[in-house]
């Protein structure tokens, strides 16, 4: 796994649209999104950060993370915002190993505290992997607004 490079960004745009119309989220996002995240992510921004998963010299899969300040955890949080794997390449140990290469260098790099992450309703064996990492269910809704 590396980070990105401008020379991702086809290869991003191709698997962000795969990701945003299977079984792990429940609604389309626009391309315009996808540009500007990843013009943040090359922007150098301080929040943003993403990684290429790379198998045999190709991109499979990428694992976007904003990191923030929380008050709950007293400290810099990580949202887990996005893994996603092309079929070929589940069930392998990828994301496994994805998360926990992102993780560790989110805690070294910008001294993290703790990681979220969402995942939908209908994608249980992604909610059994993250279980077995660690990972515990928010005892609470989340409510968000696109303004």
């Amino acid at each position: 796994m590396r980070r990105f490079t401008a020379e991702d960004f086809d290869a991003y745009l191709t698997m962000s649209r795969e990701f945003y119309s299977s079984e792990a989220t429940d609604h389309p996002v626009p391309d315009e999104h996808f540009q500007r995240t990843f013009d943040e992510i090359m922007s150098g921004s301080p929040i943003a950060r993403a990684w290429m998963i790379d198998v045999q010299g190709r991109p499979t899969g990428y694992l976007l993370a904003s990191v923030t300040w929380s008050n709950e955890f007293g400290g810099r949080v990580a949202w887990l915002e996005e893994l996603y794997l092309r079929r070929s390449a589940r069930g392998q140990g990828l994301g496994r190993q994805a998360i926990e290469q992102a993780m560790d260098e989110l805690k070294r790099l910008d001294r993290v505290t703790g990681f979220r992450l969402e995942v939908a309703p209908a994608n249980a064996k992604v909610s059994q992997l993250y279980k077995k990492m660690g990972f515990s269910p928010v005892p609470y809704d989340g409510w968000w607004m696109f303004v």
